[in-house]
């Protein structure tokens, strides 16, 4: 008798999608709409990000389209699907930010990114550190971001990455300023003194914006987001079709 697998019900999201459906049919899951035991999100790391806004407490399986690039054999949907199936994906878990504007809650897998609204005028806001006072930074913005995310945005500003807890980067400040790497229990309070400006989460385009006065707060979320196979979005074999590596970020 065949040991029942942990994942039976299938949700498959982005591009390619009915390709990806047929392949998970073929390897023998039931595709949902709804209520899905996990999610396969066949794409870029965009699409991972959507997925985790819209199933948040959904494990989610990264598996990007072999139209875009060449896969390495492991990283195929095929292959991915068959090692979902056997139970051989490594299961990671990875820390999200939690964004708070007054009463309202957003929860980023990536970063939250607050940047000028106009590229002819610089943005002005001070920051808090956990309750240590930064001062006053002028600039195109600040980006916080998650060890997962800090490969992308905050690597490009300060050719760093994030270990654990979280960072938080200074973009293009008239004054150099290093980044700050901050603990998991820590909190990070900011008020705009000059706007205007607009708050990103992840790819999200439901920019909030933001003028003068207006404060936010960023920590790590006390939720956790679960990925199977995240190999696959580090794989230095697997390439675009430019010839290029992927970046995860």
């Amino acid at each position: 008798m065949n040991r029942a697998r942990e994942f039976e019900r299938l949700l498959v999201v982005g591009d390619e999608r009915p390709l990806a459906a047929a392949a998970a049919e073929r390897a023998g899951f039931t595709l949902v709409r709804r209520d899905p035991q996990v999610v396969l999100c066949h794409g870029g790391d965009g699409t991972l990000l959507r997925a985790d806004r819209e199933f948040r407490a959904v494990p989610k399986l990264p598996v990007r389209l072999a139209s875009r690039g060449r896969l390495c054999p492991d990283h195929r949907l095929e292959s991915r699907l068959a090692a979902l199936a056997e139970g051989r994906l490594e299961r990671e878990e990875l820390s999200r930010l939690e964004l708070a504007v007054g009463t309202r809650r957003w929860q980023a897998l990536n970063d939250v990114v607050l940047r000028n609204e106009s590229p002819a005028t610089a943005v002005r806001l001070r920051l808090a550190a956990d309750g240590r006072d930064q001062g006053e930074v002028c600039g195109d913005g600040v980006v916080f971001a998650t060890p997962f995310g800090s490969s992308g945005y905050f690597r490009s500003i300060t050719r760093g990455m994030v270990g654990d807890g979280f960072g938080v980067a200074f973009n293009n400040s008239t004054e150099a300023r290093e980044p700050l790497r901050l603990g998991g229990g820590a909190a990070v309070e900011v008020e705009v003194t000059r706007g205007p400006a607009v708050l990103v989460v992840d790819n999200d385009l439901r920019a909030l914006p933001m003028r003068d006065g207006h404060r936010f707060r960023v920590a790590l979320a006390r939720e956790r987001a679960v990925v199977l196979g995240l190999d696959a979005l580090r794989c230095q074999l697997c390439r675009r079709a430019d010839g290029a590596s992927f970046n995860p970020h």
